[in-house]
């Protein structure tokens, strides 16, 4: 396995660990906040599974039927994963709401409750970091896309803490109250992951910084007089560029080519750029 696979692979594994400890927390304790954080981790094993699969097939080379490769299944893998964070969202919030309103179940509170929501913050940071660093690494929106939810569950985790201190003190209604901002961070996470590979599928033009490190990479080759033009476009969560190149009309055609192709090498050399087309014009 390669290491995005071998990282979207143990965080799948990791998720599984502490799903099992927050759900048993949440039963235990009759917490709403609590359980709303083990069904969120149980959403992750979900979706965790759901990107190691895309991550293998995104790792598949071209062939007659996808030309262009198979990183298109990266994207939809996040999406989907923001998919299953609204929907989550929506059911925490439908049943505090049904707490607050007809009358709310007892909570015991024990230390067994703090400890088990300690124990995903420390686990869930480390994951967020090391998710987010492999996948800045590797430009992938997969790992990207998770090490944010990662980070989203540390923030989860302590709102359900002072959930269950609030009820520990006989403030009951901090419960459902700490389990409504869970839900509201998780759809807000939820859109705003939905909304960026949404830009991905839609092949939309990478931003402005992008397309200017791809111009200076370019303009660095010997014998390119100027760079006309740069376009590119997402194809999955990798780009596809084209770029006008000006030289001189003293070369040979032979010299011609051979610039061409060292800006084209130079280009794909950005991990994020797929492929690199280039136009030769003189003057």
């Amino acid at each position: 396995m390669n290491k995005e696979t071998k990282a979207s692979f143990f965080a799948w594994l990791i998720n599984i660990i502490l799903f099992a400890v927050k759900l048993a927390a949440g039963l235990l304790s009759g917490s709403l906040a609590v359980l709303s954080d083990a069904f969120n981790s149980l959403t992750d094993i979900i979706s965790y599974l759901i990107v190691f699969i895309s991550v293998k097939i995104s790792g598949k080379k071209p062939d007659a039927g996808h030309p262009y490769g198979h990183r298109g299944a990266q994207p939809i893998a996040a999406f989907i994963v923001a998919v299953f964070q609204g929907v989550l969202a929506f059911e925490i919030i439908r049943a505090a709401a049904s707490n607050l309103l007809f009358g709310e179940p007892a909570v015991s509170v024990t230390s067994f409750t703090f400890a088990a929501l300690a124990f995903n913050i420390i686990v869930k940071y480390a994951m967020s970091f090391q998710l987010g660093k492999y996948g800045e690494e590797l430009k992938s929106a997969s790992l990207c896309a998770i090490s944010v939810d990662s980070r989203n569950d540390v923030l989860a985790s302590f709102i359900a803490i002072i959930g269950i201190a609030g009820a520990l003190y006989g403030i009951r209604t901090l419960d459902d109250i700490a389990a409504i901002a869970i839900a509201l961070y998780i759809a807000y996470s939820g859109y705003r992951m939905a909304k960026e590979n949404m830009d991905y599928l839609m092949s939309a033009s990478p931003p402005r910084k992008l397309l200017d490190e791809i111009r200076a990479a370019a303009e660095s080759v010997k014998g390119v007089k100027k760079v006309e033009s740069v376009s590119a476009h997402y194809i999955g969560d990798r780009v596809h560029a084209e770029i006008e190149i000006i030289l001189s009309r003293s070369l040979k055609p032979r010299e011609s080519h051979s610039i061409g192709e060292r800006v084209q090498k130079e280009v794909e050399r950005m991990r994020i750029v797929e492929r690199a087309f280039i136009h030769i014009d003189f003057e």
